[in-house]
């Protein structure tokens, strides 16, 4: 099956509604969402995923969480549109501790 454009016209609505929500909400702040750039979520979004198979997170990822504002993620762990973007929110949440026993996001 090719590539069903309506699936990717969602998508990147609801990234720029999110990105927008975000420069409204002042998460990014010159430094991207909670401190990662846009190229370094990208690398982390394969292990956040919805599904099954999720494969672990890159070494690339783990370096760009390390220096990540962890504890922004909780502003937006219930985020409805994450689900929309093909991300699971739970294992977004995880994903610091994966790379770092240390390093959690302790949501208040």
């Amino acid at each position: 099956m090719g590539v069903s454009w309506w699936r990717v016209f969602v998508a990147v609505a609801a990234f720029l509604a999110a990105a927008a929500v975000l420069v409204v909400a002042g998460k990014d702040n010159g430094n991207g969402f909670c401190g990662m750039s846009q190229e370094q979520l990208y690398e982390c979004k394969a292990a956040v995923a919805t599904g099954s198979a999720v494969p672990p997170p890159s070494s690339t990822c783990c370096e760009a969480l390390a220096m990540a504002n962890v504890t922004c993620f909780c502003d937006f762990k219930n985020n409805i549109y994450l689900p929309l973007l093909g991300i699971n929110a739970t294992r977004a949440m995880q994903l610091p501790s994966i790379c770092d026993p240390k390093k959690t996001a302790t949501c208040n």
